[in-house]
């Protein structure tokens, strides 16, 4: 071999030598470029998987929230019916209360008040004969109320309508009657 063949395939040897290296530095990048991207992937799949699993839990607490209210609004709209049903069943029973009863009633309302004499009283029709023989200090009109009795004046009007007397006091009385109802 002459000298000019061996520097050649020298410098083959040489330049398959550096192709090998270069070769081998491409695939050794090219397998740091996929792992590089592969973890990358991973990671976006990981925070895309962690993402939703938050969004499906702030999705469930919310649609367990709004289940919650709205369970308890049914109970508050239930509880609600239950006292509307009280204060009128109190207005139907005081609307037929006893003439016993409701004579009690009338008379010691009007012992506790300090009239003229003057006043007009209206009642029940049912109770007017017996309410004229009472002797009260008051007139008995000819007209008539549904339930309980007005005292009028010239210038006064005392309501004593059952009705109006509950429907009055309904808000003081609404949380004892609640409580009552509802022992928790």
């Amino acid at each position: 071999m002459s000298n000019l063949e061996n520097l050649t395939e020298k410098i083959l040897e040489e330049a398959k030598i550096q192709a090998d290296l270069q070769l081998r530095d491409a695939k050794a990048f090219e397998e740091d470029v996929i792992a590089k991207k592969v973890r990358e992937a991973e990671e976006k799949k990981e925070k895309m998987l962690d993402k939703a699993k938050f969004e499906a839990n702030l999705l469930k607490e919310r649609i367990v929230s709004n289940a919650e209210v709205n369970r308890r609004n049914e109970l508050l709209n239930g509880k609600q019916k239950v006292i509307d049903q009280v204060f009128e069943k109190a207005k139907e029973k005081l609307a037929h209360l006893p003439q016993e009863e409701y004579i009690a009633f009338l008379t010691n309302t009007v012992a506790s008040l300090h009239l003229k004499g003057t006043e007009t009283l209206k009642v029940k029709e049912e109770y007017k004969e017996a309410v004229k023989n009472l002797g009260l200090p008051l007139k008995v009109s000819e007209d008539a109320v549904t339930s309980g009795f007005e005292i009028q004046d010239e210038k006064i009007s005392l309501n004593y309508n059952f009705n109006d007397m509950v429907d009055f006091y309904r808000e003081e009385l609404v949380k004892d009657v609640a409580s009552t109802l509802f022992r928790e």
